[in-house]
């Protein structure tokens, strides 16, 4: 959960900051299509963490990205009524140190996925 209020009146884009926005989108896109034939949560965690990625790694805002990667993140988990991490700040922090690339965060979502599948007992 995102606390607080941030300290700028609007979204100060990068250079080619929306076409990058746009990019990662397109990724997401992708990324789901591209693992047809896998269940459909798998194929939603794969657009999830290409997402997530593209946002931190393309970097289109001045500030903020990891930010903007992660409330996306959390939205879209809550849109698709997909269980959510409890790090996710964790994650983002990885992904800018170049410590995980996309199917690291895929991994890490299908883990959570599991852990909170199981738990529900399916």
């Amino acid at each position: 959960m995102l606390v607080g209020r941030y300290p700028h009146d609007s979204i100060r884009w990068k250079g080619g900051g929306r076409e990058q926005v746009e990019q990662a989108i397109a990724a997401a896109r992708w990324a789901f299509r591209f693992s047809r034939g896998r269940p459909c949560y798998e194929r939603k965690l794969a657009a999830a963490a290409a997402l997530f990625y593209e946002i931190i790694t393309l970097h289109p805002l001045v500030d903020g990205n990891k930010r903007l990667a992660t409330l996306l993140l959390d939205a879209f988990l809550i849109r698709n009524n997909l269980p959510r991490p409890r790090n996710i700040a964790g994650a983002a922090l990885r992904v800018a140190a170049g410590e995980w690339g996309q199917e690291d965060v895929h991994r890490w979502l299908l883990r959570v996925y599991r852990a909170k599948r199981k738990r529900w007992g399916g």
